[in-house]
């Protein structure tokens, strides 16, 4: 951009060579955000601006405003007759001039020298000073251009320059759940403890350790600001509460924690780093009455209610194509009289379905079948039962002898089963109950959440260290980052009890969380530089390693559970039930005897 006619001439021979270059008059009404939107390339973008042009200092707070000094554009600043163009730089309210500013100023020094300055800042924001460093020098004699020094500019421009913040104080953010905790050195000591703290997520202790090396390898101190949780609105309205809100509304350099990766959140955030997965799960000890509770462990549980109901009917059919069969030959060898008791009429009725039951329990008939169709059907029915016993037989065994798929496994199992239900005591739980509305969160509420406790229960809210008596004595679950629970259940949990320890997660969904700043931060691009520095050298993985212990595995090879009341419940109702249908059975053949001898009687 030019205002001079030198600099047009210039301007107008570079754009015969080159159709990239354009030419605009500062001096005329223009918008420095419609131009950059129009002629945006995907290449970087040089701009000259003249600094004899009026207009110089407004369209320098123009660019600064819209986050135009960073690494898209590289400018520079035509400075010849000292018209105090780095004063336009230091201008009160121009805010947007970091680490990432590609400015070079060009001055004139007397007698016949051309010097290029390039200039950054470790941010106006924070009242840092303007840096300049001498990119090159030369000499300008009978229209002969000479280089007394040269510097390589992507050097200069790079981090080896831009790499020591000097003791810069940096606006910080974090999230710890606790009362009154407000002071930088409080939110520090909490944030570096190994250890787990009540309201402080895993991840945010994690993404504290990467704050401490950018904070080592760039020198810088931070003022650290505390929020109580990560996201929320005020009153149903636009305006951002907690972590979320601070990044979003840049009153935050650098964050101390993360964000979940939601697509709405990639256009207000720039990303450092993905390397923590959060994973949350509802912890408990396995009992053998949640088994039975699960229908997992009851008499019926080998075969799903369709394959009980399929064999009920398919026995049935077996049933009704007996009695046809000894029907038709009944008919067809004219041996049934007419004139046969009652009594037996009924009785022979009996003698089929008893038969298909005494095929269902392995026993012998009485009457052996002499038909070939009896036979077959006699073959298949007892063939039938065979296979289904065995498989019965062997998953009843199998699931006794497993200690593994045990208890309920899924969210709505966990719903629905008599565990009394916990969680930690941090933001995410509480922000996500008041704002989803989803049937399942509708229904955890309804029933393990609002319903209200005994004073001397589990509260709802609660942190690990009270928790975990609950969870060793059973029926209770607790839902956390599994990483934070390990490492205390392995110092309590007695090895019987780490192999009856069950985690079922699905509430919270597991994602690789974002390390956020603010979009178009002007920090993003040497932060990343350094991540990407400690991951390659694998200070990352030690860190990941670190903080997230694995589950504490079970050195028993089995475990057995003892059948209790409540699984065998329907076996007793199935017996009940035959002992019912017997007696009735009964009761009728004592009438119809009765019945029977009192026509004989009445013959005689």
């Amino acid at each position: 951009m030019y205002c001079i006619i030198d600099s047009q001439i210039i301007a107008r021979q570079l754009l015969d060579w080159n159709h990239f270059v354009k030419i605009y008059d500062v001096r005329n009404n223009f918008t420095l955000q419609a131009i950059s939107e129009r002629d945006r390339s995907r290449a970087k973008t040089a701009i000259i601006l003249n600094c004899e042009c009026k207009a110089t200092q407004n369209l320098i707070f123009e660019a600064s405003q819209f986050r135009y000094f960073n690494k898209t554009y590289q400018w520079l600043l035509w400075d010849f007759h000292n018209n105090n163009c780095f004063g336009h730089l230091q201008q009160p309210g121009l805010n947007y001039l970091g680490p990432n500013a590609q400015i070079v100023i060009l001055k004139y020094e007397e007698p016949h020298y051309l010097l290029w300055w390039d200039v950054h800042s470790k941010g106006r924001h924070l009242k840092a000073d303007l840096e300049m460093h001498l990119v090159a020098k030369a000499t300008y004699i009978n229209e002969t251009l000479q280089f007394v020094t040269k510097n390589d500019i992507n050097d200069i421009q790079g981090i080896r320059y831009r790499g020591d913040f000097e003791g810069l104080k940096l606006r910080g953010a974090t999230v710890i759940d606790q009362d009154n905790i407000t002071d930088n050195e409080q939110i520090e000591k909490i944030l570096s403890r190994s250890s787990k703290d009540p309201g402080v997520s895993a991840f945010t202790k994690y993404h504290y350790e990467l704050f401490n090396i950018l904070r080592h390898r760039l020198n810088f101190t931070v003022k650290f600001r505390n929020a109580r949780g990560w996201a929320g609105h005020l009153d149903n309205s636009s305006y951002r509460l907690g972590f979320l809100g601070i990044m979003q509304r840049n009153e935050a350099d650098i964050g101390a924690s993360a964000a979940y990766p939601r697509l709405n959140r990639f256009a207000e955030f720039d990303s450092l780093h993905q390397g923590w997965k959060f994973h949350t799960a509802f912890l408990y000890l396995y009992t053998p009455d949640l088994h039975a509770q699960s229908k997992k462990g009851n008499f019926l549980a080998p075969f799903e209610e369709h394959v009980w109901l399929g064999s009920l009917i398919i026995l049935n059919m077996v049933g009704l194509v007996w009695i046809v069969e000894e029907r038709v030959k009944s008919y067809l060898s004219k041996i049934t009289p007419r004139n046969v008791e009652v009594f037996k009429q009924i009785g022979g009725r009996f003698v089929i379905p008893f038969n298909i039951l005494a095929a269902i329990c392995q026993q012998g008939l009485d009457p052996v079948p002499s038909g070939a169709s009896a036979r077959v059907i006699t073959f298949t029915s007892f063939l039938f039962s065979l296979v289904m016993y065995n498989y019965y037989t062997s998953s009843v065994v199998g699931g006794l002898l497993s200690a593994t798929d045990k208890g309920p496994s899924t969210v709505d199992e966990i719903i629905s089963s008599p565990l009394r239900l916990s969680f930690e005591d941090i933001g995410y739980y509480k922000v996500k109950f008041r704002e989803n509305k989803a049937p399942n969160i509708a229904k955890l509420l309804n029933k393990k959440v609002l319903p209200p406790r005994d004073p001397h229960d589990l509260p709802v809210y609660t942190n690990l260290e009270t928790a975990i008596s609950y969870i060793q004595k059973g029926g209770y679950a607790f839902h956390c980052e599994e990483v934070d629970a390990y490492p205390e259940l392995a110092k309590i949990f007695t090895d019987s009890e780490i192999c009856d320890l069950r985690a079922v997660s699905g509430l919270l969904g597991s994602a690789l969380m974002n390390w956020i700043v603010h979009k178009n931060s002007q920090y993003t691009e040497i932060f990343r530089h350094i991540v990407t520095q400690a991951q390659e050298v694998g200070l990352i993985q030690r860190l990941l390693r670190q903080r997230r212990p694995k589950k504490p595995p079970c050195q028993n090879l089995y475990t057995v559970y003892p059948v209790n009341l409540s699984g065998t419940l329907s076996a007793f109702v199935l017996l009940a039930g035959s002992i019912i249908i017997s007696s009735k059975i009964l009761l009728l053949e004592i009438a119809l005897k009765r019945y029977s001898n009192r026509l004989r009687n009445q013959r005689n």
